[in-house]
């Protein structure tokens, strides 16, 4: 393929991603009724992104930053920017998503603390132990486990989807009383079957229900040192198996000392954030430390140089029974922006860095 075609390539696809962002924030934008910026603030947006290089079209992703706080930021980083120019610039693009694939997570990362597999489906095959057997040894091997598990795609689970804690009784399993077999079909191919992580008591303090994970976004920078660049706390709605804010949970930043900011923020009924100062089981935010923060942290820092050909990752890490970080999942591509709406501009001191290498071809 000559080097013209995948020219042309490259700039459909980033003409696509650009588009695609856009309009999701015109309806975003649309439905929540969200204020316009002031003129000076869209001057000074436009300033910003135009004297390094870029062309800012339109404020749609400010407005959207600014509606949760009232804080406006110059350098909050547009998804109409940062999908089609500064992701793919940064992260090799051929290399996923079978990097990303949730099955071969364990042996990138087998020196780290994780979930215990059960089963992994890769392609239609099943693996235990990482041995490739049979569907009929898969189904005995969780009928004879005592657990409770998470089934899960490996490929594509964003947003919580298909995510699903189950238990096994008498050969069924919680999930509409269906046998095991049958859930496997409703998967398909390519998923993963692992125990449930008993969580930190501090963290199931703050909701039961769901594994309450911890986004880290990191940056592998050019002097080759890991840099952190937001970490905020999800925490899942009461009831659900997952934590996502998308479906009622609340996403809290997290300060450099690991005590959380005083306000939270979940999804208002018809479109917005709303602000919280506690969770539903009555924990106030202001006075909550995330237990051993500063291993989340060191744990980030030694596992991003595994896979340098990714430059910004978003690790999501739980807190074990132990009190000790474990590495859920980690995402490169399609990450979301939408905590600068809560923890301020994605960049901050690397802005410059890190826009002028969006401008890079790779």
């Amino acid at each position: 393929m000559t080097t013209s075609v995948l020219n042309s390539q490259k700039r459909l696809v980033a003409f696509n991603l650009t588009m695609n962002a856009r309009r999701e924030i015109k309806h975003v934008i649309r439905n929540s009724k969200i204020p316009k910026l002031k003129p000076h603030e869209v001057k000074e947006a436009k300033s910003f992104f135009k004297s390094r290089g870029y062309k800012l079209k339109n404020t749609y992703w400010h407005r959207f930053f600014k509606s949760a706080t009232g804080e406006f930021h110059k350098d909050y980083i547009p998804l109409d920017i940062f999908r089609p120019l500064i992701e793919p610039n940064l992260n090799r693009r051929i290399y996923w998503p079978a990097l990303l694939d949730k099955n071969l997570t364990s042996n990138l990362f087998k020196e780290f603390n994780q979930p215990k597999t059960l089963i992994k489906n890769i392609n239609g095959f099943y693996y235990i132990n990482d041995k490739l057997e049979t569907e009929a040894l898969a189904i005995e091997t969780c009928n004879e486990t005592q657990s409770a598990f998470i089934i899960k795609p490996t490929v594509d689970s964003g947003k919580g989807k298909m995510v699903k804690k189950f238990t096994m009784e008498n050969g069924e399993t919680s999930i509409d009383n269906l046998k095991l077999i049958d859930v496997f079909k409703l998967y398909k191919n390519d998923f993963i079957v692992q125990q449930v992580v008993e969580q930190s008591a501090k963290l199931s303090a703050l909701n039961a229900s769901t594994l309450n994970t911890i986004r880290v976004v990191s940056y592998l920078n050019k002097d080759g040192g890991v840099c952190i660049l937001k970490t905020y706390l999800r925490i899942g709605k009461p009831g659900s198996d997952t934590d996502n804010i998308s479906i009622g949970g609340i996403a809290c930043a997290i300060r450099d000392d690991g005590f959380l900011h005083p306000k939270g923020y979940t999804n208002r009924v018809g479109g917005g954030k709303v602000a919280l100062t506690e969770t539903p089981s009555g924990v106030a935010l202001n006075d909550y430390q995330i237990p051993n923060y500063s291993g989340v942290i060191k744990m980030v820092k030694e596992m991003h140089p595994i896979v340098p050909l990714f430059k910004i990752i978003s690790w999501d890490i739980g807190i074990d029974i132990n009190d000790m970080p474990i590495l859920i999942e980690y995402n490169t591509f399609y990450q979301n922006l939408n905590m600068q709406m809560f923890t301020g501009p994605l960049f901050g001191k690397f802005a410059d860095e890190i826009l002028a290498k969006g401008l890079e071809s790779y």
